[in-house]
């Protein structure tokens, strides 16, 4: 019977653990297949586009920048659409190497810690984009993921900041970018809590047929 509890036991932990998604990557939050490969805009600015969240938090684990043939470093950052302010820890710098005209790739960089995006709220990726530089737009074959919804291309002329601002500039969302920016996703981890009581219950459920055998 001890050996029996004891393996039951190890079955229910094992369980509840392999319902936990690995934290570690996380998937990029929007792909597509082609997109129009852009080199003619002289200005200095902020890229990006605007998105909501669906009905469940999404966490962001790293941002990227497209591999655009450039190979340059770019501050990227989450804003609040209502606020216009960054989000806390939202932020990172990421070098882009190699890519090209048919480039559909993109440089991450890790977030410090994971930053959670509410549910059904609104938000803006964007990145600086530097003089001359090239980006996408017009993105064809759009994906996205955990609930995330792409809308309209953003962006600001400036000289180029030390990091990126909120841009007043917009696009039509039937053609989806700027890219630019990018991120990596992945949905909420259950708290211990959640884990023990799930490991509980199968253990409970395995005890009381135990006892009826």
């Amino acid at each position: 019977m001890t050996y029996l509890l004891r393996a039951l036991t190890a079955v229910c932990l094992f369980s509840a653990l392999a319902a936990i998604p690995a934290r570690a990557d996380g998937i990029q939050a929007f792909s597509f297949s082609s997109a129009a490969y852009r080199t003619d805009d002289p200005f200095a600015g902020e890229l990006g586009f605007d998105f909501s969240t669906g009905s469940n938090d999404v966490i962001v684990t790293a941002l990227g920048y497209i591999n655009d043939g450039f190979d340059g470093t770019h501050t990227v950052a989450i804003f609040d659409l209502a606020t216009r302010t960054i989000v806390a820890n939202a932020m990172a710098t990421v070098t882009t190497v190699g890519g090209g005209a048919t480039s559909t790739t993109f440089t991450y960089t890790d977030l410090a810690d994971p930053v959670t995006l509410a549910a059904n709220t609104q938000y803006v990726l964007v990145s600086q984009f530097f003089a001359g530089e090239h980006y996408f737009s017009n993105a064809i074959g759009l994906t996205s993921q955990n609930g995330l919804t792409m809308g309209n291309g953003v962006y600001s002329y400036s000289g180029t900041p030390a990091t990126p601002f909120f841009p007043l500039g917009s696009t039509s969302a039937t053609s989806p970018g700027d890219f630019g920016p990018n991120m990596k996703v992945m949905t909420p981890v259950p708290e211990l809590s959640s884990i023990y009581l799930v490991a509980s219950g199968l253990f409970t459920f395995g005890m009381a047929r135990l006892r009826r055998s």
